[in-house]
């Protein structure tokens, strides 16, 4: 496995980090986590920031470049992977390890006095910003949020955001309608006192909404967020995939709805201009209800003082807890894997002595059955 060479990369980046057009001052470093707007483990090819940058694909990792260094973050399971995959352009730094320093240690050792650390606010969570800008601070540096992501001006062939179909699951497969968990959704509200509740993980929204997708591989997701008033739905989804019959009927999208359970449809990228109008009109005591893992842009749209963040939502919760229809639906799916596996087994009792069944073969073939 040949490295990536980085130099011609990394020496646009800086470029870019001076540049008036992206920064409103001189950035001295800046940050490239793994995650995607959503803070998604896995993310489709077009959020593979650090991969680009880096060489490094493994799915966890943090880099970051300064004027004069780039460094990697990662933990155990990649030290190899990434030690392959970089070239001596970086320096991997081994999570785990006791002399492998924090970034923020790292970033105080190597800057000069004053310097300003910047990341896509988008793409980093509130809590990490919140620690992280904390640590800088109290060593005489800023952490600066950068309003246009800094790789994706010098990646000039980024993968096009995917935008796949829906499909919509009936009550077979989820137990509870759409409509039954908004329901519940504001009930929980109510219990907290909040008016709004913002829907950033991709995983939530697909379960709020009985929907499925196929945006990221090998995860049924689609590029969304949601807001749920006590009286609105707003979702936010690009493409056209919204004008397909079957999703439409699913959503009741064309039919006469209370107005509590009318689906407002929004283009993906207003979310934040949404969320802001929505902060804006706020009265004293009403709050916004957010993750405290969703970015920090989406979550500095609401004013401080409206603000209610929690470690889980209460759809990560919900969803936790599976209803008689879910864990029959895991049941036949495991019924259905034995007897792939129960096929692979006898497959591989004949084929095995024959010594011609690699590793790779009986990967294939265990597909193929499932």
């Amino acid at each position: 496995m040949s490295p990536k060479i980085t130099t011609d990369l990394l020496k646009q980046l800086r470029q870019v980090m001076k540049s008036p057009k992206y920064v409103q001052e001189p950035i001295q470093a800046y940050i490239v986590p793994s995650g995607d707007a959503h803070q998604s483990e896995y993310m489709a090819p077009c959020d593979c920031r650090r991969a680009f940058i880096s060489g490094f694909d493994g799915s966890a990792g943090t880099a970051i470049v300064t004027e004069q260094h780039a460094a990697m973050w990662t933990d155990g399971r990649y030290f190899l992977q990434a030690a392959h995959q970089m070239d001596n352009n970086w320096t991997l730094m081994r999570m785990g390890l006791k002399d492998t320093p924090t970034q923020e240690d790292w970033l105080v050792s190597v800057l000069p006095e004053g310097s300003k650390v910047g990341v896509d606010p988008f793409i980093i969570p509130a809590d990490q910003w919140k620690s992280m800008s904390k640590a800088l601070r109290s060593a005489g540096h800023d952490l600066v949020p950068v309003k246009e992501n800094l790789i994706d001006t010098i990646w000039t062939d980024c993968p096009q955001r995917p935008c796949k179909p829906l499909i919509p699951l009936d009550l077979s497969y989820t137990g509870v309608s759409w409509r039954d968990k908004i329901v519940a959704l504001r009930s929980k509200m109510a219990e907290r006192k909040v008016l709004w509740f913002v829907v950033t993980a991709l995983d939530e929204v697909a379960w709020l909404f009985n929907l499925r997708g196929s945006d990221v591989e090998y995860n049924p997701v689609f590029f969304a967020y949601a807001v749920i008033g006590m009286n609105t739905i707003r979702l936010f989804i690009n493409g056209d995939r919204m004008v397909d019959p079957a999703v439409r009927e699913h959503l009741q999208l064309d039919s006469t709805l209370e107005p509590e359970f009318k689906i407002h449809v929004m283009p993906y990228g207003s979310i934040l201009s949404e969320l802001q109008a929505v902060g804006a009109g706020l009265s004293p005591k009403e709050k916004v209800w957010l993750s405290d893992k969703a970015s920090y842009a989406l979550t500095e749209a609401i004013p401080k003082a409206y603000r209610y963040l929690t470690l889980y939502t209460p759809i990560c919760i919900a969803k936790a807890v599976k209803n008689a229809s879910e864990t029959e639906g895991m049941r036949r799916a495991h019924i259905k894997d034995a007897v792939a596996l129960c096929e692979l087994f006898n497959w591989l009792e004949k084929e095995v002595p024959k010594g011609t069944v690699t590793e790779i073969i009986a990967a294939d073939k265990a597909e193929e059955f499932r």
